[in-house]
């Protein structure tokens, strides 16, 4: 219950949520490019930054050390303030002086590191995450945000596997496993993706987003079958989608190419 609530916490501070980011990516894809193709499509601003309640009765994973639980960011803390007043210069400045004061802290290291990316210098994030994983191994977050801060510099290879670290530490946290996906997916990997999203889809069986980028890739395998199913789950978890009548059209479209391909087998697509 003290790692939901902090996730709670966290998702307060995150810039956009995953399910709102893979409809922005499925809706480009299927007006865009409405057959199967290689090709990436654009990455909308801040694709993996939102962590989301997680289940009740989701398991917590492993602390290194017992203690009093902290919240991602201190809301009685000057630097938290400033934050949430969309003051980032001053909340920078007090997240330095907390780093400073104790280059130990992995928190403060994970706070700091988190603002770096809102400002857009991911890059220099980095450092501060590896820094507090190797203070607190075990801590999952640490290991998530570092793994989101690689996939907006593109390093899928280093997020998948950053990913799977955290998957470790939290197998039933589904915004990992689904995150873990999705890197796989912009890897090119489609059939890693597939096997994650299932996972996520059982984790948690009525959040949409996750059919559709399941259906995405299914596609990319060219699996039409499994794709159309994929879909037809989307649309009966959010019917009313502003993206639903494209679905559906894709799924018809889907459906006709099954069919074509029965008819040269001399057989029928059901």
């Amino acid at each position: 219950m003290a790692e939901a609530k902090r996730s709670r916490t966290l998702a307060m501070w995150s810039a956009a949520a995953l399910g709102l980011a893979v409809v922005v990516v499925a809706a480009v894809w299927i007006t865009k490019d409405p057959e199967p193709s290689t090709t990436s499509v654009a990455r909308p601003v801040d694709p993996f930054a939102a962590r989301r309640p997680q289940p009740q009765n989701a398991p917590a994973p492993a602390e290194a050390e017992p203690g009093p639980e902290r919240p991602f960011l201190d809301a009685s803390g000057a630097g938290a303030v400033a934050y949430a007043d969309g003051n980032f210069a001053s909340a920078l400045e007090q997240f330095q002086a907390a780093v400073a004061r104790n280059p130990d802290d992995a928190e403060s290291l994970s706070n700091l590191g988190q603002l770096l990316v809102k400002l857009g210098r991911t890059a220099e994030a980095i450092p501060y995450f590896e820094r507090a994983i190797k203070i607190i191994p075990q801590r999952w977050a640490y290991r998530f945000n570092l793994a989101r801060a690689q996939g907006l510099l593109g390093k899928w290879d280093e997020a998948v596997a950053t990913y799977r670290e955290a998957q470790q530490l939290f197998p039933n946290d589904y915004a990992t496993t689904f995150n873990l996906a999705m890197a796989l997916h912009k890897k090119g990997d489609d059939a890693g993706a597939v096997d994650e999203y299932k996972k996520a889809i059982a984790l948690d069986p009525n959040d949409a987003s996750f059919r559709m980028a399941l259906a995405i890739s299914l596609e990319k395998l060219q699996r039409r079958t499994e794709a159309a199913a994929a879909y037809n789950d989307y649309l009966q978890l959010a019917p009313s989608a502003p993206d639903a009548e494209r679905v559906r059209a894709r799924i018809a479209q889907l459906s006709g190419q099954l069919e074509g391909q029965a008819a040269g087998r001399g057989g029928s697509f059901v």
